[in-house]
C-alpha cells in the first residue's frame, strides 16, 4: 500500500504549467486579442519577459502592407503563469490613439 502523504506531498510539489511558456506563445497571445476585439492593422512586435512581475511585455505597433511597424501604439502586459492581461487598452482607447495618427500626430518610432 502507497503512503498517501508521500504522494499528496509529491503532487504538491510540483508547479502547474505556465500558460505563456515563451516569448512567441504571448506574442500569440496578443495578437489573437487583436484580431478579434480590434482588427488586422495592429501588429504584436516580440514579447519581452519581466521577470520583476513575472509577465510578457508586448509592445503594439499600427502595420500596412507598405509600412511594417508604422506607429508605435500601446504597451499590453500578459501574466506568463495565468495568460491574464494585466494591463493593456481598452478597444476605445487603441481606435482613439489610432484616429490621432491620422490628424498628424506624430508616431512613436523604435
Amino acid at each position: 500500500m502507497k503512503n498517501t502523504s508521500e504522494t499528496e506531498s509529491s503532487i504538491r510539489s510540483q508547479a502547474p504549467p505556465l500558460a505563456l511558456p515563451d516569448a512567441e506563445a504571448a506574442r500569440r497571445a496578443v495578437g489573437k486579442w487583436l484580431r478579434t476585439e480590434i482588427g488586422d492593422a495592429l501588429y504584436p512586435a516580440e514579447a519581452i519577459f519581466l521577470e520583476e512581475s513575472f509577465a510578457w511585455h508586448v509592445s503594439v505597433w499600427f502595420s500596412t502592407a507598405r509600412q511594417p511597424m508604422v506607429c508605435l501604439v500601446a504597451d499590453v502586459y500578459i501574466n506568463a503563469a495565468t495568460g491574464a492581461f494585466i494591463g493593456r487598452p481598452t478597444r476605445e482607447e487603441i481606435v482613439h490613439r489610432l484616429k490621432q495618427f491620422e490628424g498628424g500626430i506624430e508616431c512613436h518610432h523604435p
